[in-house]
């Protein structure tokens, strides 16, 4: 009841999730529930809630910063229309401004002696001070804002007058109040600046602080900077200052506060009981005794098998300070030790931890046996629409496939057997999905089941792997679609996910059911979206990565304008992209140069194209220790797009080859680079002559031939042996292979290639063997009769020009110093 217009649909029955600015301040709303059994619905009940919505404080705020400069020539103008009602109510605005002049703490005065009066009126929403009025010196600026009978507040800025017109420099408002110093946080400062000349440089700046890789690289050179805030300290207002320099050698200046939010602290954790069996146990976590200022705090208990590794969300984050769970069972090696902990959250996000143990021991099942309850318990917890309680035995179930071992594969009586466990797993984590509710901590925890299920390639059918992958895919296209991002637990679940899914059947060139032409596509897509999900919310000049087995990937974001001549690497491995200087306008990317532009670099350790690119089998090595198998491919697969911030990729193609784009791969295999061991020196004495070279492939032979020596045909013969060099390949969709006209060598390393290509796409190092060749000398006949005198020794320099006649004497020593300019006639 009450005037709510939002849904009361909900994914998750259990749950009514009410966006923001759903409910109205100063209105009361009643929920009600009704509750009933599926097998009964006449067994049922309701319960209901009132809820009183508050108003929240409204904020006053002058925008253009905390302090700026202005100069005596300029009209100096302070807005106060950027202050906020997080309520948007209808009451009107009321504004009041005042002057102090800081040196003495009096009411401003103006050029004339009287008071300053701020045009229009001082009950403006803009405050204007004509050019002219202010002496030199420093003022502080207030503005009482009011909005309705009790909310008010004030906000002030500081003006230091100096002469002349300096540059006008503003720094817009910040969105937040507080800041989190945690990985992942960065505060934009949206800088601007104005002069009667063009401005030539910009510089960010700490004011009374100095903190080492407080910006962002580069960012603190542009009129945007981009402050990580992980680099500050909790507790601690920082001033940053924003100066502008014009052609005349004037800067103007503005500032901005940050103020870094302190994290909840003093709190533990308990897990009662401290130990107990899987599916038997529920486990109940206790988080207490939490300190913050700013209220109200949430709570989120996570878990890892053993005491470190990845932590599984057992729900999402909830008012509620305690928590029951059932958890899977530890490892042997650790004594079946698990370790859970609370992150505890205050109103702005910021958190601490805690953690405790507690040992989780198996029941032996069959893995017919572990099946059935699997499938009884999941099937009443769906039932109940306890969407996290299913995910709760779903992990607990694929870690009993693993035998309590750290091996993440254990062999069964009957891999057909686990194999469809498998399969009716992912079919229960399909319909969990469709009864949760899309936040971060629900795509983690179904991430993570998905690892756990496809975590033993080998006992999934072609179908299961399709269907899993699709199903990362769809995870990741949600998280894009709401703007919940993922977290770096989420990316680290979905890079293993998709690793071990390389390894499967989809990508297995002897299996006849294989489908890998479209698996290769949705694997394309699935990190694509997996990219958009990293970068989303973030700024220029940030980037994210994954590092998994088989999958390496970097996605960074970057104004266009910035993007020529830099340079994208991916973590553990040496391959990298480096764009030509001019290539937003060379790769026609039709942006302005301040749109955002994302670009994605992955290394792939199996060619996905395997099924039907000609070359055979995979480059990977297999995830059970297996040697490398045979392959003419030599590097991952690598995969360069540039796309824009709502995944749309970029044609790059038809570059200058005068000016390429250089994609430098790592080879699996090394190169042979010992480039002596190809070269051979024969002497051939006699026609037909057969000489044999012990090559590094294998012998060759060379038939010696008379006519190509000197008198007696003899010869030298320099022989180059043939040789593995590599090759830089792409691969077309349309001719469905690997090709490489418009990528070729430019260098190479025994481990690094650098090739140079016209367009984007996806890319691996091939080889090839280089011909053989040849280089034949011999000496020159000798003349019939000596001469006679023995050549001279070879002068440093070429003599000068011969004389017609003999000189009369020999020259004199040269002089020390150049000689003058000669006359125009002989001298006397």
């Amino acid at each position: 009841t009450g005037k709510y217009t939002g849904s009361l649909s909900t994914s998750n029955p259990r749950v009514l999730r009410i966006a923001p600015e759903q409910l109205l301040a100063t209105e009361s709303y009643e929920f009600q529930c009704f509750v009933a059994l599926t097998s009964n619905p006449d067994n049922n009940n309701t319960a209901s809630v009132v809820v009183d919505v508050a108003q929240q404080p409204i904020t006053a705020q002058i925008g253009g910063g905390k302090e700026r400069a202005s100069g005596t020539d300029q009209a100096l103008v302070l807005d106060a229309s950027v202050s906020v009602d997080p309520d948007d109510m209808s009451d009107k605005w009321s504004y009041e401004w005042s002057c102090v002049d800081k040196t003495d703490g009096t009411t401003c005065t103006d050029t004339t002696g009287g008071d300053l009066e701020i045009q229009p009126n001082n009950t403006n929403v803009v405050a204007r001070v004509p050019a002219g009025m202010l002496y030199e010196g420093t003022y502080e600026f207030s503005v009482f804002v009011k909005k309705g009978a009790d909310r008010n507040d004030t906000a002030s800025t500081t003006v230091v007058i100096t002469a002349g017109a300096p540059p006008v420099v503003s720094i817009g408002t910040l969105s937040e109040d507080k800041y989190n110093p945690i990985a992942d946080s960065y505060v934009q400062l949206v800088g601007s600046a104005t002069s009667s000349g063009p401005i030539v440089s910009t510089e960010w700046t700490q004011v009374a602080t100095s903190t080492t890789g407080a910006f962002v690289l580069g960012s603190d050179a542009r009129l945007t900077g981009v402050v990580q805030v992980a680099a500050l300290t909790a507790g601690v207002t920082y001033t940053f200052k924003l100066t502008a320099t014009d052609v005349f050698g004037e800067s103007g200046y503005s500032t901005v506060e940050v103020v870094v939010n302190e994290a909840p602290s003093s709190g533990s954790l308990a897990i009662v009981p401290s130990n107990g069996y899987v599916f038997d146990t529920d486990f109940t976590f206790l988080s207490s005794n939490w300190v913050d200022e700013d209220l109200p705090l949430s709570y989120k208990f996570v878990y890892t098998v053993g005491y470190e590794g990845s932590w599984t969300p057992v729900a999402d984050a909830q008012a509620s300070a305690s928590y029951d769970a059932l958890l899977p069972q530890g490892l042997v090696e650790d004594n079946y030790t698990l370790t859970g902990m609370t992150v505890v959250y205050d109103y702005y996000d910021s958190y601490s931890s805690a953690t405790d143990t507690t040992r989780v021991l198996p029941v032996k099942y069959s893995t017919a046996q572990l099946a059935n309850i699997s499938a009884a318990l999941t099937t009443e917890a769906l039932e109940l629409g306890d969407p996290e309680a299913s995910m709760q035995i779903m992990g607990a179930t694929h870690k009993s496939l693993s035998g309590g071992s750290s091996d993440e594969r254990r062999k069964l009586t009957s891999s057909s057997e686990e194999a469809a466990l498998r399969s009716a797993l992912l079919e229960t984590l399909q319909d969990t999905y469709a009864m949760s509710d899309i936040t971060q901590a629900n795509v983690d925890s179904m991430m993570s089941t998905l690892d756990g299920i496809v975590n033993a390639p080998n006992d999934l059918t072609t179908a299961t792997a399709m269907d899993s992958l699709l199903f990362a895919q769809k995870l990741l296209v949600v998280s894009v679609d709401n703007e919940i991002g993922i977290s770096a637990t989420g990316t680290g679940y979905t890079g293993t996910a998709l690793s071990k899914l390389l390894l499967s059947s989809m990508f297995n060139a002897s299996d006849v059911t294989s489908v890998t032409s479209v698996s290769a596509e949705n694997v394309t897509e699935t990190l694509r979206y997996l990219s958009m999900a990293q970068l989303d919310g973030a700024y220029a000049g940030i980037g994210y990565t994954v590092s998994s087995s088989l999958i390496h990937s970097s996605s960074t974001r970057e104004e266009a304008q910035y993007l020529g001549g830099d340079s994208k690497g991916v973590p553990g491995s040496n391959a990298k992209v480096s764009f030509p200087s001019n290539f937003s306008h060379a790769a026609k990317l039709k942006v302005s140069g301040t749109t955002y532009v994302d670009t994605r670099v992955v290394t792939l350790g199996t060619d996905i194209y395997t099924a039907y690119d000609g070359y055979g089998s995979t480059v990977a090595s297999n995830m059970y220790g297996s040697s490398t198998y045979n392959t003419d491919l030599n590097s991952a697969v690598t995969q360069v797009e540039v796309m824009d911030e709502d995944g749309n990729v970029f044609d790059v193609g038809g570059l200058d080859p005068a000016a390429p784009i250089y994609v430098t791969m790592q080879a699996t295999e090394p190169i042979d680079t010992n480039f002596s061991a190809w070269k051979m020196e024969k002497v051939c004495y006699s026609d037909g002559q057969v000489i044999e070279m012990d090559c590094p492939l294998g012998t060759q032979t060379y038939t010696c031939d008379s006519s190509l020596g000197g008198v007696d045909g003899s010869y030298f013969l320099d022989f180059t042996c043939p040789g593995v060099v590599p090759t830089c390949m792409w691969w077309s969709e349309g001719e469905g292979e690997w090709a490489h006209e418009g990528c070729s060598v430019v260098n190479y390393t025994s481990t690094n290639v650098t090739c140079a290509c016209t367009h984007l796409t996806d890319f691996v190092l091939g080889k090839n063997v280089s011909a053989a060749a040849v280089d034949i000398s011999f000496t020159s006949s000798p003349t019939s009769l000596p001469t006679p005198l023995p050549s001279p020794l070879p002068t440093s320099l070429p003599t000068a020009i011969p004389t017609a006649l003999p000189t009369a004497a020999p020259s004199p020593a040269p002089t020390p110093q150049p000689t003058a300019v000669p006359t125009s006639q002989p001298t006397a």
